[in-house]
């Protein structure tokens, strides 16, 4: 990914405007009953975040007047900002250790928001995960260090499990 590409929280941000404009609470309240069962974020981060993006270029902010409150910033999703947000939905989860966030948030954005592709992303991140696997096995056959031997092996079986857990996303053949 290129260096102008968000973190990843901030991608999925954006995929909560895809659908519409939305104020800075309405997002907050719309990240925490979404995603909030797999990733804590905090309203200030929230907020840090869209600044992030407005800066690059990702979103639009129009102040809205409301009557008897003080006035609102309300979120746009820019072309750029769509195709960040479809760029990075996209793509397999490289690292174990950000499977149980990211890889959970695209599945989520591809649900809620109704997109095809969930199935290649699937078979993607099992082909990804599997070079993963007979990586390890082969840096397991070649070692004679018992510790790293271990090390191997339990993160052979945390990528084998993951596996077994795509397999159950996929609908039956």
């Amino acid at each position: 990914m290129a260096d102008t590409a968000p973190p990843a929280i901030q991608t999925a941000l954006l995929g909560f405007l895809v659908s519409s404009p939305k104020h800075g609470y309405e997002l907050y309240q719309e990240f925490c009953s979404g995603l909030g069962r797999v990733w804590q974020l905090g309203r200030s981060k929230l907020y840090a975040q869209l600044k992030h993006a407005e800066e690059a270029g990702w979103v639009t902010v129009e102040t809205e007047l409301q009557e008897n409150r003080p006035p609102r910033k309300m979120y746009r999703l820019t072309p750029a900002g769509e195709g960040a947000f479809l760029h990075w939905l996209h793509q397999a989860t490289p690292n174990l250790r950000h499977i149980r966030i990211e890889l959970l948030a695209r599945i989520f954005f591809f649900q809620h928001l109704r997109l095809p592709g969930l199935d290649d992303l699937i078979i993607r991140q099992k082909e990804l995960l599997q070079s993963r696997i007979d990586s390890l096995a082969k840096k397991a056959a070649e070692t004679d260090d018992s510790y790293w031997q271990l090390v191997l092996e339990f993160r052979h079986g945390q990528l084998e499990a993951v596996v077994r857990w795509l397999d159950g996303c996929l609908p039956p053949p």
